[in-house]
């Protein structure tokens, strides 16, 4: 049966407690002393006061699958009187939750690139890589993945609305929902339901976050869609100017693992393959980044035996053995030599050390060689430069 937001806020605003366990909620005003509660697709989410604590209440509007699985004990089951007429009616299904307070994902990245803010774009990029990282080591997916299902709070970013998830109890059966469109890979159907389902909207949005954080205007500049930068079907056909324009802008800034998550969205299916793997690194990288010289800032830890070169699905990055310290994410590369390496993203040369953090930015230059004896050799417009690694460049004599 279809209920309505006005059915349950009389039932909330009820002076004799319609309730079966719940102690006296209490529904929270907005300043303006209007009720507080969001109505989505299938439920409406009301802020209450409970026993003295502020909680989340959520009533649905219509039918919903799998929400026992979903929630567990947090379903109170026949919980809410709802009035059906006058006098007769029926007891609903909630289910109650923490409150986080905070504004969303979305409008915290529309008021900081507004703002011109970078250092707040990139705190919230990497946060939310964080996120998906610690998502994708998990056999579960969200399903709904989207700026406005995040929180940004004090303690961090807290996901909402889990009635689309997948949890492996509901392996095989049809997805309930399709998430939102504008975050969702357009070839999705019910019966993609599994722990991948967040692999697209979580690249999808990690490349429009890191991108906005190097250039806050591209949000101003970017045609109006329902997401947050992108179009995914123009995304995925390889149509959209706005993505090539986040494909430059990581070349630029050396940002290789970054732009690998950007180009893993013309996928044709929802499943990216190595997007943990990318995900692990750029959150290793934001974790080490130094904050004075990087040049003078060189890890150590492979100063005797340094990774080897590999090269896999026409993409390098450097092993030790079998294990992966820097995945395959620059166009081209030279091994290790002095504790740098000289590797391609896009057009642009750099060095980067074993950890992956860049050394050395060689932008300009159409070729370089590796260091020998504390300088390395670049080429440009025919000349040939000696470069040292404090990145003094002087030309040679040929």
């Amino acid at each position: 049966m279809l209920r309505t937001v006005t059915q349950y806020l009389r039932s909330l605003e009820d002076p004799y407690g319609l309730v079966r366990t719940l102690r006296d909620p209490e529904v929270c005003r907005r300043p303006d002393g209007r009720p507080w509660y969001a109505v989505g697709n299938s439920a409406v989410v009301f802020k209450v006061r409970c026993a003295g604590r502020t909680r989340m209440l959520k009533c649905y509007t219509r039918p919903m699958p799998h929400l026992e699985i979903l929630y567990g004990r947090r379903l109170l089951r026949r919980e809410l009187f709802i009035y059906t007429d006058h006098e007769r009616g029926e007891w609903a299904d909630v289910v109650t939750g923490p409150w986080y307070e905070g504004p969303t994902l979305g409008d915290a990245v529309i008021r900081a690139a507004a703002a011109g803010d970078r250092e707040r774009l990139l705190f919230l990029a990497v946060a939310f890589d964080r996120l998906v990282l610690a998502m994708l080591r998990r056999d579960w997916a969200h399903g709904d993945l989207k700026p406005e299902n995040i929180i940004v709070t004090a303690r961090g970013l807290r996901l909402v609305d889990f009635d689309a998830s997948y949890l492996p109890a509901l392996a095989g059966e049809p997805s309930p929902e399709l998430g939102t469109a504008a975050y969702q890979h357009p070839a999705r159907t019910v019966r993609d339901y599994d722990r991948h389902l967040d692999d697209f909207p979580a690249a999808l949005l990690s490349t429009a976050l890191h991108a906005l954080a190097l250039d806050p205007g591209l949000y101003g500049r970017t045609p109006l869609t329902d997401g947050l930068l992108f179009v995914p079907k123009e995304v995925v056909d390889g149509s959209s100017a706005v993505w090539r324009e986040c494909l430059e802008l990581f070349s630029r800034a050396g940002d290789a693992v970054h732009r690998r998550i950007a180009l893993l969205l013309r996928s044709p299916v929802l499943r990216l393959a190595g997007l943990e793997e990318l995900m692990d690194f750029a959150v290793r990288l934001a974790g080490t980044l130094p904050d004075g010289d990087r040049a003078s800032d060189l890890t150590a830890a492979y100063a005797a035996a340094p990774p080897e070169l590999f090269v896999r699905d026409g993409w390098w990055g450097f092993r030790d053995g079998v294990r992966i310290v820097i995945p395959p994410v620059y166009d081209a590369g030279f091994d290790f030599t002095e504790g740098l390496a000289a590797v391609l993203t896009g057009r642009r040369w750099a060095f980067v050390d074993t950890a992956g953090r860049e050394a050395l930015c060689m932008e300009g230059f159409d070729a370089v060689k590796p260091f020998r004896n504390g300088c390395a050799v670049a080429e440009r417009n025919g000349c040939r430069y000696a470069v040292d690694r404090r990145g003094r460049v002087r030309k040679l004599d040929i």
